[in-house]
């Protein structure tokens, strides 16, 4: 028993199991991107955000709780695959003129900029 522990042919089993099952996950993954988690209060998400569908998903920016209720309804209709929610609270801070210290320091900037996967500093353009 102890020769055939030595020998090496057990790790040889683990390893072919092992990469039979990376391999499974690898089968079940490709083409997806693993849907993100993010821990926003009152987010609802659409669906397909964080997928290889996100680009067609829209965030719907509600002012308050009880227009969020409202646009919840009508996604109910129409589907949450490509339609999310979030409600902001208050007037929202103008970044214009404004010092990143400042951005960082408003929650519901920070949930926005966690929500769209912006970057401070980051020049974006419009590509349509």
């Amino acid at each position: 028993m102890n020769n055939l522990l030595n020998c090496g042919l057990v790790d040889q089993i683990v390893e072919m199991a092992q990469a039979k099952e990376m391999a499974k996950m690898a089968r079940l993954l490709k083409g997806n991107k693993r849907k993100r988690h993010l821990n926003v209060n009152k987010l609802e998400d659409a669906n397909d955000a964080g997928t290889r569908n996100a680009a067609d998903c829209v965030l719907i920016i509600t002012e308050g709780d009880s227009a969020k209720a409202l646009a919840m309804a009508g996604i109910e209709i129409v589907g949450r695959d490509k339609y999310g929610v979030f409600p902001l609270k208050g007037k929202p801070l103008n970044v214009r003129d404004a010092s990143n210290k400042t951005i960082m320091d408003n929650l519901e900037l920070q949930n926005l900029i966690k929500i769209l996967g912006l970057q401070l500093g980051k020049t974006y353009t419009d590509l349509s």
